[in-house]
């Protein structure tokens, strides 16, 4: 039996499967990133040890200042490093949206009135629920969230996880030539 917490038009069982895949494609993501940063840092095998484990923001920052080194050193052209530098850039983006999501409440209905609306140019779905998310120190924030939203993050992790993977390689082809 679905559940519908209010007997709302959403139904939790058709939500489930498309978190399902935004988790599966996040630790894809993150894995990418840390394998760009550990790369960034110099390839040793020991390098894992100091990145894994370590938070989306904290590998970012990382590898936004390893980068910044790289830059000075014109190791490659500056394409290559602005290639990086926007994926660092939208992952950390997607990744706050994607806590939103994993760490918010979930509802058939509003919280509040002040539930932000879906976009209006967002591909149209009644598969429509409430997040809510409060946190100490930014407050109170509620979305409206749609089965295609989370299923359209996901695939931008995806994508995203193939351009750093990319983006490493055109850097290393520009760096050594292999």
């Amino acid at each position: 039996m679905a559940d519908t917490r209010d007997g709302g038009a959403a139904s939790f069982d058709e939500l489930y499967p498309a978190l399902g895949k935004m988790l599966v494609a996040s630790s894809r993501m993150e894995w990418r990133l840390r394998y760009l940063v550990c790369w960034l840092a110099g390839e040793d095998q020991g390098g894992w040890i100091v990145f894994e484990g370590q938070s989306v923001d904290w590998l970012v920052a990382s590898g936004r200042a390893i980068l910044g080194e790289l830059r000075y050193s014109r190791r490659w052209p500056d394409e290559n490093s602005d290639r990086i530098e926007n994926a660092l850039a939208e992952v950390q983006a997607i990744a706050a949206q994607r806590n939103f999501l994993v760490h918010g409440d979930w509802d058939t209905k509003c919280y509040s009135e002040n539930c932000k609306p879906r976009l209006r140019n967002l591909p149209s779905d009644d598969r429509v629920f409430h997040v809510a998310r409060s946190r100490y120190r930014k407050g109170f924030e509620e979305r409206e969230v749609a089965v295609t939203d989370v299923e359209k993050l996901a695939k931008r992790m995806v994508d995203l996880a193939a351009e750093m993977d990319r983006a490493k390689v055109a850097a290393r082809i520009a760096w050594i030539g292999r």
